[in-house]
């Protein structure tokens, strides 16, 4: 997700539109129902709604946030075998099965992005902004493989700079335009930078899943891959703030009130949405810049897009896909309290999902539309929905905090 600075313009669009929505509430209503419906929306605390909006934060950490983590860690350990395998027995096969591999990490790590407020965000352990640091440092790269890489360990991959480690330097390891790369155009040196950058990759993913769950809350091979590198202990011991911060999110412990610690919720979701129309999508469209396009490499800009908006989704609506949906969610909460927001919320996010799709028509990848600047008003609408999305979820941020 992070993007060297991004945050600055899009910290001070986001404060922005957050004052904008704010001044026109009264007008829009935002999370206020019509006379008809429920009169308070958000009851004085010590009522049942307290209880509801803890409900909402056990349902929403135990069936999304928690589970997606773990996939997450898995399909990094998964990927670390596969990259093993590549450098110990490089073959076409096995390159295949070191691509495929990282993508299905990738698919994990970019359905996560909904709920980077806790131990993964840059003003926490900033696990996103070691592993998901983009454009890259291509001549810092090409430095390591041309002198060192043969002697490069995953314990002094993880000390280095975040533009040359993590998910992106390993897609430019697998990946060239959209396939896995032929290995006999691979080098030894880039089979070692692979598996210590992929090592750095899984203890980061496994901090993440370690440090909303609790080291003691997890089996003993995740203990064991946590523990393999001090550094990573280290940097969790030194920001226990972020222990267990799935039972620090359930108790309110930090926050000012229930409704504050539920507004977290809303939060993850509008970041991610305005960010995914901004950032990732309108920025390198407008600029022409090829090499700010994230997941350029493998070609899976879209779908990472699109997973982000999924990530959304089950934030919102509960569990990790359609099939594991939940009763008790904010989304259920908003059809109680304001239907008609509810209703234009899940609207919005599959026209999300559908408008981002539809950049890709005619199959070329957000890659191809950067460069050749085509599909400008896929572009464009894609761009609007994504910040419309992140303005109905503004909406909620204030009436619950």
């Amino acid at each position: 997700m992070k993007k060297s600075l991004k945050y600055l313009l899009f910290g001070l669009a986001a404060l922005m539109m957050v004052v904008a929505v704010s001044s026109c509430e009264k007008d829009k209503g935002g999370v206020e129902p019509p006379p008809d419906e429920n009169p308070n929306p958000n009851p004085e605390p010590g009522d049942n709604t307290d209880k509801l909006f803890e409900a909402i934060l056990k349902v929403y950490v135990e069936t999304t946030v928690v589970p997606t983590y773990q996939s997450l860690a898995e399909a990094a350990l998964e990927m670390r075998a596969a990259n093993e395998a590549l450098k110990t027995n490089p073959s076409d096969e096995t390159m295949q099965a070191a691509s495929d591999a990282w993508m299905k990490a990738r698919i994990a790590w970019e359905i996560s992005e909904a709920f980077l407020f806790g131990p993964v965000g840059e003003q926490a352990l900033d696990i996103d902004g070691h592993i998901d640091s983009w454009p890259l440092e291509r001549d810092q790269i090409e430095a390591v493989l041309a002198d060192g890489a043969l002697g490069l360990e995953g314990k002094e991959a993880w000390l280095m700079d975040a533009e040359v480690i993590g998910f992106h330097v390993t897609e430019y390891l697998l990946y060239r335009d959209g396939e896995s790369r032929p290995v006999a155009e691979v080098t030894d040196a880039e089979l070692h930078y692979l598996t210590a950058a992929t090592d750095a990759l899984v203890w980061d993913c496994v901090l993440a899943y370690v440090a909303w769950v609790g080291e003691e809350n997890v089996s003993d091979e995740m203990k064991a891959v946590f523990n393999e590198n001090p550094d990573v202990v280290k940097h969790l011991n030194d920001n226990p703030n972020y222990k267990n911060f799935a039972n620090r999110l359930t108790t309110k412990e930090g926050y000012s009130s229930w409704g504050d610690a539920l507004s977290e919720i809303a939060v993850g979701a509008s970041e991610i949405a305005g960010e995914v129309g901004a950032t990732k999508i309108e920025a390198p469209y407008t600029a022409q810049k090829t090499e700010d396009v994230e997941s350029w490499y493998s070609w899976h800009s879209l779908d990472d897009y699109q997973n982000n908006i999924r990530s959304i989704k089950n934030a919102y609506l509960g569990g990790v896909d359609d099939n594991s949906r939940q009763t008790t969610s904010l989304s259920a909460y908003l059809a109680e309290n304001n239907a008609s927001l509810n209703t234009d919320i899940k609207a919005k996010i599959d026209d999300c999902l559908s408008k981002i799709a539809a950049i890709g028509k005619d199959g070329k990848s957000f890659y191809e539309v950067v460069r050749d600047q085509t599909n400008k008003a896929e572009v464009d609408a894609a761009v609007d929905a994504c910040i419309e999305l992140q303005t109905l979820f503004d909406s909620i941020i204030a009436n619950l905090e």
